[in-house]
Formats: C-alpha cells, structure tokens, sequence
C-alpha cells in the first residue's frame, strides 16, 4: 500500500500516485510548451503518442495514466485529450490535470483532431506535429500516414510542420516534483535489487526470481504498465536484451538485472551484474574496462560539461581494449524510458561474421526529399547539449566480447550542483555472491 505523503492526491483526484503533482507543476510545464511554440510561431501541436517510448510527449503535458494516447495542445485554450471510446472520458479527466478535455475517437484520430482545432480557432494557423518525422531511432515518425493526409484534407488552409523536438529541451531537466517520483521508482529497483540477492543461487529459474522481484515492487506502489519489463538473463550471450526464460542458473553464471521500474509513469533504470560465486576469469577485463567507463562518467557528469566529451570519454576504456558496445552507455530517463540526452548507441569494432546476424543497411528515410523538405521547415538550433543540475540519467556502462560475454552495470543518478547523486548503490559494480 502506498503511503508516502508526498504522493497523495488532490480533492477529486484518483488515487494515483501521478495525480500528487501539482497544478503549479502543470503551469510549469505548460508555460514552458508553450514558449517554444511562441518563439516558433506554432498556434497548436498534435502530438501523436504511438509505440515503446515515444508515449511520455502528451503525459508530461497532460499528467493523465500512461497509454497510447493523442493530444492537442494550443497555445491559448485548454487541450484535448483523444483516444478510443467515449465511456473511458471520466476516469481519464480524474487521472489528469485539472484544464484537460477528452474526447474518444472511436478510430477517427482526424476527425477529432481537425474539429478540436476548428473550435480553438487554429483551422487556418501553424500546427505543429509532434510525431511526423523524428530523429535516429523514430526518423520516420509516429502519425499514421492516412491521418496525416486526412488531416491536410480537413484543415486545408492550415500550415503544418514538424515539432517533434519541441518538447525536448523542456523534458530534458527535471522539476523537484519530477525528481520525487524517480526517486521513489528507484526505491522501488532497489527491492527488487534485494529480493534478487536474496534468492539467487544455483538451480533457480530465472523466471522465479523475476516474479518475485515484480510481486515485491508492484506491491510497494509500482506500475505494471504496457512496457514494464525488467531484463534479467544469465550465461553467456550477447546482447542481453531478452525476457527472462525457465532456464536455470548455474554456479559461477553472471546474471545480468536491467530494471525498467516505474512509478506515476517514471522510470528508473539501473542495471545490475551478479556473479553466483567467484568471478570467472574470462569476464575480469570485460568488468575492468566498465568500472573505468562508470568512474570516468560519474566523474564527468557535473553541470556544464559538454555532452560529446563523455559520450568520448566514457567508451575509452571500453574500446582501447578491444570490445564493443551496441547499446547507448548513459542516457535520460523521465516519463519514457530512453530519454535524451542518449550517448552513441554502438561503439568499437561489431562481430558481423555470425550467422544470425544480418547484413546492415545503408541509406535512410532522410534521403526523402519531402522528409527533408519538412525537417528544413521545422528546423531549429539545438547546439552541443550541456550537463545541467536537474536531469536524471540512466548509466549502462557496458563491454561485449565477440557476441559471447558481456558485462554492464551502472545505477540511476541525478545530476546536482556538485555532480551525480547515486541512487543505486548495487549498481556501481559486479557483485560476488
């Protein structure tokens, strides 16, 4: 049961933790929306919430349970929340700030869409799209294509643009309210770090671990969620990005824990590397290079230090040794679970000579000349991304040796005037059992 008071809800709220944050946190987040829509002239956003992390752009402006979900977003005016069927519009108006509409779709996302900004008085203006092209992994955005092309047919005087980073620079640093809520989810990583140590040992199945790792967090206030998962494999392989199976651990395995642990839609993402028994030789380099990597972030990660210069630095010791990586080291975390600012997703010298690995691709989406006709439009200055006092960054320092051993460890942390406050201690090594 949930009782800490910092969570509780307001009058008229339900009983969500999420329903805690406060109407000046929700001024917060609208002022600052709606400034970057001022400076780039953009009457209203749609932003279209759609797929494994691109889901937290409408609930950091609408604060209503996590889903797949639809918004519009004016610049005077209140929004309007729009997903599937009507029946859903008072539970979603509890779970929401207070200001925020509903309508459901029932399968028109267009429709919903164009009406809503004729009755704010947007139909001739500059709508932003938050979800029309993108960039790396969602380059090709998130809209469906027919809505899209129904809603130029039914707004035909409207200019539309993409505003997919528009948002960005505003989620990227975190709010007090904001930091209590990872806080608490990393509390919550935290017993299920404990629970894991506590049962591991040769001849238990992964899957039984990860159940009651999953039974003690969700029964201290953890969301399940569409997207919950934790990652938690042992034995040799790589990468070690899979759910858990009935395998059974063996003695001298290292067992690699990734937790996505969420609370009031905040993620906290530690990773964990125990080894049942004494480290195994093999694995002592892989472990060197990513307690080098760890100490020189943790090191780095202090306001106004240049993003690039640890994105450098902290695969050196990884690389200098020969290994490789094919998941970002650090990144953001918030309302999605990969947020930026993200370090390079792969690094050092990829074994491609295995059979079940296929061939890479070159060429992209941004060789369109309608995609690049619309990036051009919608272009802004982003500039070199600076460390500053407020973001909260998911470290996963990790080292791969030919597609057999990995190791990768690294905890939550919160970026504050004097560097990172660690808020996963087991985090910072390998653990001997």
């Amino acid at each position: 049961m949930l009782t800490d008071p910092r969570f509780t809800p307001r009058e008229g709220r339900t009983l969500v933790p999420g329903a805690s944050l406060s109407l000046n946190e929700r001024d917060r987040r609208w002022e600052l929306a709606r400034s970057e829509m001022s400076s780039r002239k953009i009457d209203c956003l749609i932003i279209i919430a759609r797929g494994y992390n691109s889901n937290g752009n409408v609930r950091w402006l609408d604060n209503g349970d996590y889903s797949e979900r639809h918004l519009i977003f004016p610049i005077e005016g209140e929004p309007m929340n729009f997903w599937l069927l009507q029946n859903w519009g008072k539970w979603f108006t509890e779970t929401c700030w207070e200001g925020i509409r509903y309508r459901g779709h029932e399968g028109k996302y267009s429709v919903v869409a164009s009406d809503t900004i004729k009755e704010l008085g947007y139909e001739n203006g500059k709508i932003g799209i938050v979800g029309l092209i993108g960039a790396g992994y969602a380059a090709e955005g998130s809209i469906p294509y027919m809505t899209y092309q129904n809603l130029k047919s039914l707004l035909p005087k409207a200019k539309f643009v993409d505003a997919t980073n528009i948002l960005t620079k505003a989620r990227m640093i975190k709010s007090k309210e904001e930091i209590a809520m990872i806080e608490k989810a990393s509390e919550l990583a935290n017993l299920e770090i404990d629970t894991a140590l506590k049962m591991l040992k040769p001849g238990i199945r992964e899957r039984d671990i990860l159940v009651e790792m999953d039974y003690v967090s969700m029964k201290a206030g953890a969301e399940l969620g569409r997207d919950h998962w934790t990652l938690l494999n042992s034995g040799e392989g790589y990468p070690v990005n899979h759910r858990d199976t009935n395998r059974i651990i063996k003695d001298r395995e290292i067992l690699q824990l990734g937790h996505y642990t969420r609370f009031a839609g905040y993620w906290s993402h530690p990773h964990v590397a125990i080894s049942l028994g004494p480290m195994n030789k093999e694995y002592k380099e892989l472990r060197n290079a990513v307690s080098e990597g760890t100490s020189i972030a943790l090191e780095l990660l202090k306001p106004g230090t240049v993003w690039s210069k640890i994105n450098k630095l902290v695969d050196e010791p990884i690389l200098s040794r020969g290994f490789y990586h094919e998941v970002p080291q650090i990144h953001g975390t918030g309302l999605d679970g990969i947020e930026p600012p993200v370090t390079d997703v792969c690094a050092g010298k990829i074994p491609n000579k295995y059979e079940w690995r296929e061939k890479s691709l070159q060429g992209s989406i941004e060789n369109n000349s309608e995609w690049q006709t619309i990036a051009e439009e919608s272009k802004t200055p982003r500039g070199e991304i600076i460390v500053a006092e407020g973001m909260s960054l998911a470290l996963e320092v990790k080292a791969a040796f030919e597609d057999k051993i990995a190791i990768c460890f690294g905890p939550q942390v919160i970026v504050e005037k004097d560097g990172p406050r660690i808020l996963n201690p087991d985090a910072m090594d390998v653990i001997e059992l």
